[in-house]
């Protein structure tokens, strides 16, 4: 009996899709719903079961671009039964070799910058970098390899093109959080299962500057820069393969205890690769914090199409002047990087300003977290 291997839908809203790990040899034995694959797509991974017992047969292979619904293999009771059920298939599915791989339609580790993301119809397409220099591996000691494919290519795909494409430029300003901590350790006690964290805080905070200054809030579509009357907060979560940014959206609307709720919820999910793509498009903002490395600045490239993005540094104690003396304060810095094509160096510095007012005075902030 022969059991079909497609590539599923998943929820996917894309073609471009890698298969990046092919996690048996042909002829090996499969349980039902054992793994036998894992395919990427943009910031997505997807394991895909064995739809039941037998021995496993591939038609593609690692490194493959396939669609889907494609086939990617089958299981089959025999070797013979595979092969008789290869010689009925067309040509283009029973060979491996007439999917075209990331190696054969790219030179040896260039940048590719066909992934379009999130950008809107009728811009110009990116145009393509120049191919790196090849490297020569002979001779050479080699601890391990790492596919420059599927997400964490596709991640280098969009920073680069968002370097190409945009005039980039970073602001900073040195803000004290040790009022904002002081208030996050009285929400702590009254709501002590929500455990609210800066970066909770400050997507709250932001969805609110933000509406004082739109442009901060925009994209550029063909020949107009369209500043969005909603505000979806990307917040960026670090994974093993890269860095990924699912959006809060409407940020504004929600409670401080809702949006910290959201927030676990979309990063736990993400770490676990539980997110459809639609989870990270939308975006009209994003924020990028530092954790827990020791990182007190930063330079973030903008995720496009968006035009700014906010990098959060180590917050942490520091001397600082505080009400004309010398004091230990909470501090951290705001990095602010925006697109200077579309936002001059004024209000994107005017932003940070009121963005640093608001997290400093109690009485600003307490309105907003609510």
């Amino acid at each position: 009996m022969i059991s079909e291997i497609h590539i599923p839908k998943l929820g996917m809203t894309q073609s471009d899709i890698t298969i990046v790990e092919l996690s048996k040899k042909a002829g090996d034995r499969v349980a039902k719903d054992e793994k036998v694959a894992v395919i990427e797509t943009a910031k997505v991974s997807y394991e895909i079961q064995a739809p039941a017992a037998g021995l496993t047969f591939y038609l593609r292979k690692v490194k493959d671009k396939v669609n889907i619904g494609a086939l990617l293999g089958v299981v089959a009771d025999t070797e013979e039964e595979f092969r008789a059920f290869k010689a009925g298939l067309p040509a283009e599915e029973a060979e491996a070799d007439q999917t075209v791989s990331v190696e054969e339609e790219e030179e040896q580790w260039g940048v590719r910058l066909s992934f379009e993301g999130e950008r809107p119809a009728g811009t110009p397409p990116r145009a393509h970098a120049p191919a790196l220099p090849a490297v020569s591996l002979e001779g050479r000691r080699i601890l391990k390899k790492i596919p420059f494919l599927g997400m964490r290519r596709t991640i280098a795909d969009n920073l680069v093109a968002s370097l190409q494409t945009g005039a980039q430029l970073t602001v900073f300003s040195e803000a004290d959080m040790t009022e904002l901590g002081a208030f996050r350790q009285q929400l702590s006690l009254d709501y002590p299962d929500s455990k609210i964290t800066y970066v909770d805080m400050l997507v709250k905070i932001l969805a609110w500057v933000l509406k004082e200054f739109p442009v901060l809030n925009s994209a550029v579509v063909v020949d107009e820069i369209v500043c969005w009357d909603e505000y979806h907060i990307g917040v960026a979560v670090a994974l093993d393969e890269g860095l990924v940014v699912p959006v809060v959206r409407d940020a504004d609307k929600k409670s401080l205890v809702a949006l910290s709720r959201e927030i676990k919820r979309l990063s736990k999910k993400a770490r676990q690769n539980e997110l459809d793509p639609v989870a990270y498009q939308g975006g009209t903002f994003t924020i990028s914090s530092g954790g827990r490395v020791e990182t007190d600045f930063m330079t973030p490239i903008i995720n496009p199409p968006q035009n700014a993005i906010l990098g959060i540094g180590k917050i942490g104690p520091r001397p600082a002047v505080y009400q004309g003396q010398l004091a230990i304060r909470t501090m951290a810095y705001l990095c602010l990087t925006h697109d200077h094509r579309v936002i001059d160096g004024v209000p994107a510095s005017m932003f940070l300003g009121r963005l640093k007012e608001m997290i400093e005075h109690r009485e600003l902030f307490t309105k907003v977290l609510k």
